[in-house]
């Protein structure tokens, strides 16, 4: 099968860059805030463990969606908007919960097990945050479709992550300000590869 320009992993790079130098400020205040907002749990952690697993689970995981539908909205050549942090909030507050939790479960099982179904796990149910917010599916649907939608790409998502290694490397080697931008790019280059795919399983361009 010949692969779309947009789900080889280099080209995602290549496709997200353009979104990151057009919304860099934008996603910067928006990575800001999120990063704000998780600092309560390591207080958390220390005084009260018990909350802190309810912070995580109640707060930080719905967020956690909604910063990646944020760099989606990016990558799709739109605006993206502090409310974009909070959309599972609005949208899809219990689906996002339940798919976190259980996307934790399954990937901490395959990993007990042995590390190579772990990664399989991680790598297969990678696109459940984009599934519950942008198609608001429900969280079994949106694990299942994961899985499916997946298929037949799983060396390509796997190689997103492997590139951003050495592109995070290089970020923390400017006195650890490149990270922050690095970080971004790799983030929009996932959401590329979650646009790519779903464009090219609907037989239609990436726009």
């Amino acid at each position: 099968m010949t692969m779309d320009p947009e789900l080889d992993p280099f080209a995602s790079y290549s496709y997200a860059w353009p979104a990151l130098k057009r919304s860099f400020l934008e996603l910067l205040v928006i990575g800001a805030i999120w990063v704000a907002l998780s600092l309560p749990i390591g207080i958390l952690h220390k005084a009260l463990p018990p909350l802190a697993l309810a912070y995580g689970v109640f707060v930080l995981g719905p967020l956690a969606y909604g910063g990646l539908y944020a760099y989606l909205r990016a990558v799709r050549g739109q605006r993206p908007e502090i409310s974009d942090l909070f959309a599972a909030f609005a949208v899809s507050y219990w689906p996002s919960v339940l798919a976190n939790v259980l996307v934790h479960v399954l990937v901490g099982f395959g990993f007990a097990l042995l590390v190579v179904p772990g990664v399989i796990a991680l790598v297969r149910l990678s696109f459940v945050p984009f599934l519950v917010i942008d198609e608001r599916r429900e969280a079994m649907d949106a694990i299942r479709e994961s899985w499916e939608r997946t298929r037949g790409y799983g060396w390509q998502i796997f190689g997103v992550w492997l590139l951003a290694i050495p592109i995070v490397i290089a970020g923390a080697i400017f006195f650890g300000v490149g990270i922050v931008p690095a970080l971004m790019w790799a983030h929009l280059a996932f959401a590329t590869m979650y646009a790519g795919v779903t464009a090219s399983d609907r037989g239609a361009g990436l726009t």
